[in-house]
């Protein structure tokens, strides 16, 4: 059949036929599987639509490998409740048989009526003389100059805002924050006067110009809060440009807005240049309707229960026991072997300790944790006020634990820092008091197995050599891109890879430059002794099958996955060891954060340690949450830091783009991994309307050049694919820099290509 731009056919499951009188338009008639899902699969159930649906069931329940139930809704919220998303994911290729039989017959059928068409298409085309008219250039509506545009959006921001049924009200953009309430949803903003609520970015209105379009509703009106909240918002708006309005009534504020004296204020910055404190952003009115009410936070109950129930907790405040016995999870003493609690004074179990490490480094879009740094609760958090702190405590912890007797003095703080970052407060009525070298225990919670021998190699490497490399799983060759970037000189770069695009790209940057060992299956003991000593072993095993966003993942050890070459990596490591000569080899594993326990266990057996947990928002634009089994000389949670960057900052400049988002969601080979939230959204606005990241973009957020991977006229979706198996640059940029003493260098980092 023929394609149609921004159409496409589509196969009705259960009717055994395609939607051959038309195509189906991909922005309007195609929706996700999981859009409305429990309605569709419940509610105008035709006898063809239930012979439908029991056809796509049999389907998942045939990708899925477990027994089917009904009511199907049900079955996927008892087997898959946190993952009915991921089912949009799956792919039935190649197709089932009876719909490969279906296409079959059809594309016999199709192929001479086809044929047919294109050729007299052609004669037509070329019997007539064809005349073009000028395409219209399309007339956009006058801009609207009364919208707050969505860049002077910020915390503190008096506007007009707009929530659905209701009338224009006055209204001050606030950050979450500041006031314990959660993340707003995508593209919204909290506002507060007299409620608190969440308004999209397209329904505010600057104050001055907002003003004047609502005067006659605001002269006409018989609501007396809403007269009095316009009043205190001019009076707070004035009063920032330097306007006395303490006796003004709401005549004075009419008759000031309709002078035009504040044209000057548009988008005036309101903070206090030189303050400290976080609420200089708001009124005085605002400011203290959010220390209220975050006075009024909610103490988690079901935490609150486990601290007063605990029997060992009450030992350890007798002095009976010791806290450091302490299991500061579940409040309990173990009885079998435990880890240290990284953070405070006290242990973890080891069920406990299994469910806090994936806790510790899992970011929200503030940069701030999802769970309390003591105990890996959610819920409602207090957040340190430090901008380049990450940790969160939960209200219960606060309040029963961390700071019994001066939990509402911290609520009143501003700003605040938390346990970890102060160092004037002597936490004098702290159960829990926290660790002096917190970093170091970090490293040592996850370092099982690894010893240094940094110093001998130091001793040992006076005289610097240029690297030589071994990149297995190669991809866009960011390994020997990062290296080049920090300067250092390498003497040989060889790298096992199959995808003939990836080889494309990089032998387009790079040419003879990385020398090509084929398939890494191929890679034998004899081949490693042909290209030792080695000094640097790098690689990342594809993770489509030891992720728990595949539901359907094969794991490590299934013959017909890709777990299974991790095995690969473990064996030509090492094979390199023994072959090396007692040459030091540095090596360097990375795989997806977000594998099931099991896995991860079998990995560390192999290769003798647990893994670092970094997520690239530290360093880039993108939450990208990973583990890295290494023996770097490297404390990974004192990286050294680079220049923050959000999603607006990469964004191509002079084409009126914003990001609604600060930091985007892991990018994988899907294309909906662009889009954002469980609606799935654009994370792009342009001139007013959503759109998506331009690859050129996607490229500068993974730290690539633009338009690395614009080589043989691929299309934004293999560009894609390639892009998302790649490894974030910024991120290797900081791990890579600790081999910066061990080689020869350049004195500056370069930044090729």
């Amino acid at each position: 059949m023929l394609p149609e731009t921004e159409k496409l056919w589509v196969y009705w499951i259960g009717e055994a036929r395609i939607s051959n009188s038309f195509q189906l338009n991909e922005k309007t008639q195609i929706e996700p599987f999981s859009s409305n899902l429990e309605s569709r699969l419940t509610k105008n159930l035709s006898e063809a639509r239930v012979r439908a649906i029991d056809a796509a069931m049999q389907m998942l329940r045939s990708a899925l490998g477990c027994t089917l139930t009904k009511p199907y809704f049900t079955w996927i919220e008892n087997n898959f409740p946190t993952m009915i998303e991921m089912m949009d994911e799956l792919k039935f290729y190649p197709y089932p048989n009876n719909i490969q039989r279906r296409l079959d017959t059809l594309r016999q059928k199709n192929a001479k009526i086809t044929e047919k068409y294109l050729l007299d298409q052609k004669r037509e085309s070329q019997g007539k003389k064809v005349v073009e008219k000028p395409k219209e250039v399309p007339q956009r509506n006058n801009v609207d100059l009364t919208r707050l545009p969505l860049q002077e959006q910020n915390p503190g921001i008096i506007a007009w805002a707009k929530i659905a049924g209701h009338n224009w009200w006055p209204a001050m953009i606030i950050d979450y924050r500041d006031c314990c309430m959660r993340e707003p949803s995508f593209g919204c903003q909290w506002i507060m006067w007299y409620g608190d609520y969440q308004i999209h970015h397209q329904l505010f209105m600057k104050f001055d110009k907002g003003i004047e379009k609502m005067r006659d509703y605001i002269n006409n009106t018989k609501k007396h809060l809403y007269l009095v909240g316009v009043l205190q918002a001019s009076k707070d708006y004035c009063s920032r440009l330097g306007v006395e309005t303490k006796n003004w009534t709401l005549d004075d504020a009419l008759k000031y807005f309709s002078k035009g004296k504040n044209s000057q204020a548009s988008s005036y910055d309101t903070t206090k240049k030189d303050s400290v404190k976080i609420y200089d952003k708001y009124s005085t009115c605002i400011a203290e309707k959010l220390i209220e009410l975050k006075k009024d936070t909610n103490v988690d109950d079901e935490r609150t229960d486990v601290i007063k129930n605990s029997d060992d907790l009450r030992s350890a405040m007798n002095g009976n026991i010791t806290f450091k016995s302490l299991c500061l999870r579940c409040l309990k003493v173990p009885k079998g072997k435990m880890d240290i609690h990284p953070f405070f004074e006290g242990s973890l179990c080891r069920e406990c300790s299994d469910h806090y490490k994936p806790c510790m480094f899992l970011f929200g879009n503030d940069s701030k944790c999802f769970y309390c740094t003591v105990c890996a609760a959610s819920g409602t958090m207090i957040i340190c006020d430090k901008e380049d702190c990450p940790r969160v405590y939960c209200t219960a912890c606060m309040k029963h634990l961390l700071c019994p007797t001066t939990y509402e003095q911290v609520l009143r703080e501003d700003p605040w820092e938390c346990f970890l970052c102060a160092k004037s407060q002597s936490f004098t009525d702290s159960f829990v008091k926290p660790r002096t070298n917190w970093k170091a225990k970090i490293i040592s919670m996850f370092r099982t197995n690894f010893k240094s021998n940094v110093q001998q190699l130091v001793k040992r490497n006076r005289e610097k050599k240029k690297i030589r490399v071994l990149s297995l799983f190669d991809g866009l060759s960011t390994g020997l891109l990062v290296l080049l970037k920090l300067g250092i000189a390498v003497d040989k770069y060889y790298a096992s890879e199959i995808d003939p695009d990836a080889l494309m790209v990089s032998a387009t940057h790079f040419g003879d430059r990385v020398i090509h060992l084929g398939n890494v299956k191929g890679i034998t003991k004899e081949k490693i002794k042909e290209i030792a000593p080695i000094d640097l072993l790098i690689g990342g095993s594809p993770c489509n099958d030891l992720s728990l966003a595949n539901p359907a993942r094969l794991g490590l050890h299934d013959p017909k996955g890709t777990g299974v070459l991790f095995f690969e990596y473990s064996r030509i490591l090492d094979l390199v060891k023994k072959i090396n000569n007692k040459r030091h080899l540095f090596w360097f594993y990375e795989n997806v954060a977000s594998m099931p326990t099991e896995y991860r266990l079998e990995i560390n057996k192999h290769l003798g340690q647990e893994p670092d947990t970094i997520d690239s928002a530290d360093f880039s634009p993108q939450h990208r949450l990973r583990l890295y089994w290494h023996n770097l000389p490297l404390e990974p949670h004192s990286l050294p830091n680079q220049e923050q960057q959000d999603v607006q900052d990469i964004l191509t400049p002079h084409c009126q783009r914003y990001s609604l988002v600060k930091k985007i969601r892991t990018v994988t080979t899907k294309v909906n991994s662009l889009k954002q939230g469980k609606l799935a959204l654009k994370p792009i606005l342009m001139k007013d309307e959503t759109d998506s990241l331009w690859i050129t973009e996607l490229e500068e957020i993974f730290g690539f050049p633009r338009h690395y991977t614009d080589v043989k006229n691929l299309s934004a979706t293999k560009r894609q694919k390639l892009i998302g198996k790649s490894w974030s640059v910024q991120t290797l940029t900081a791990i890579f820099r600790s081999l910066c003493p061990f080689f020869e260098c350049n004195t500056t980092e370069t930044n090729r290509p």
